[in-house]
C-alpha cells in the first residue's frame, strides 16, 4: 500500500497527478490518502502529522510525504527504511524528524536514479509527481531500495523543544490546532499524573492567565466552556466544549503555553 500525505490540498490537479503517476507504473497498488490538506510550507507541524498518522499502519507500507518549500534546490531527494519496517519517501527537509524519532532509522538512500523516474525530464517545480511518485510505484513492485541511489548514514532532522518542568508548572508548546480548534500540546500525559480529574488547572498564553477544569473527555464540560485533557495520543490538550479554543486564545502553533495546578 502507498500513503500520500502532502499540503496540496484538494482543489488543483496536484494530487491527481500525484495518484496518477503511481497508477501509471503500478495500477494495481492500493493508495491511501492521510492528508493534503497540511499548512501549506509547514514542515515543522506535517513532520507532527505525519507520524501520527503513520503509527497506525502496518509494516511494509510505502509514504510519499510531501511538504517541500524547498524543491528545485539543493536539498536532496530521499527514501528512508525506518526499523519498523516502513518507506518514507520525500524532501530531505526535517519531515521526517518525529517518524525517525518513533520508529529509528535503518536506511536512508537519495534518489538519483533517473530510470525510476517518470521521465528523464524532471520538473524543477513537481518532483513529488516526477521523482516521488514513481519511486514509491516502482518500490511497490519490489525494486530494492538500493537501486535508487547512494546510502546515507544520516538525515536532516528539525530541532525539538523539550517541555521545561519546575515541580507542578509545566512549559510547552502548541504543537497542532485540529479542525476543531482543538490546541494540542508538547507535553506528554506523562509529565502530568498528579492532575486529578476536576482539578483546576491554570493556562497562561500571551501573558494571560486562565483557570480551566481538566476532564476526562469533551462532553464532561458545558457547551463553550474552555477544559483541558489528555488527547487520545497521550498529550495536554486544551479544547472548548462543542466550540473552538484556539479562537477562546486567540492561539496559533508554535505558542509557548505554561501550566500551573
Amino acid at each position: 500500500m502507498i500513503a500520500l500525505f502532502t499540503d496540496f490540498g484538494t482543489r488543483d490537479v496536484y494530487v491527481a497527478q500525484l495518484k496518477g503517476a503511481i497508477l501509471s507504473i503500478n495500477p494495481h497498488v492500493a493508495l491511501i490518502d492521510l492528508s493534503h490538506n497540511v499548512g501549506p510550507f509547514h514542515i515543522r507541524q506535517a513532520a507532527y502529522l505525519l507520524e501520527k498518522s503513520a503509527r497506525y499502519f502496518p509494516a511494509g507500507t510505502i509514504f510519499v510525504a510531501v511538504v517541500d518549500p524547498g524543491v528545485g534546490s539543493a536539498r536532496r531527494p530521499l527514501l528512508v527504511h525506518t526499523q519498523a519496517h516502513k518507506f518514507y519517501i520525500g524532501p530531505d527537509n526535517g519531515l521526517f524528524t518525529c517518524v525517525l524519532e518513533r520508529e529509528l532509522l535503518q536506511a536512508a538512500y537519495v534518489l538519483q536514479q533517473t530510470a525510476y523516474f517518470l521521465s528523464p525530464r524532471v520538473s524543477a517545480t513537481f518532483h513529488g509527481r516526477d521523482i516521488f511518485a514513481p519511486v514509491a510505484a516502482h518500490l511497490s513492485l519490489g525494486v530494492d531500495p538500493m537501486c535508487f541511489g547512494p546510502c546515507l548514514t544520516e538525515v536532516v532532522t528539525l530541532p525539538r523543544t523539550m517541555p521545561r518542568v519546575v515541580g507542578r508548572m509545566v512549559e510547552g508548546e502548541i504543537v497542532h490546532i485540529d479542525h476543531f480548534g482543538n490546541m494540542l500540546t508538547s507535553i506528554p500525559s506523562d509529565l502530568l499524573r498528579d492532575i486529578q480529574p476536576g482539578q483546576a488547572v491554570s493556562i497562561t498564553m500571551h501573558g494571560t492567565t486562565q483557570t480551566v477544569p481538566f476532564l476526562t473527555s469533551y462532553a464532561e464540560g458545558q457547551k463553550g466552556q474552555l477544559i483541558c485533557l489528555i488527547s487520545s495520543d497521550n498529550e495536554f490538550e486544551v479544547a472548548c466544549t462543542q466550540g473552538s479554543a484556539s479562537d477562546y486564545l486567540a492561539a496559533h502553533t508554535g505558542d509557548r503555553i505554561v501550566l500551573r495546578w
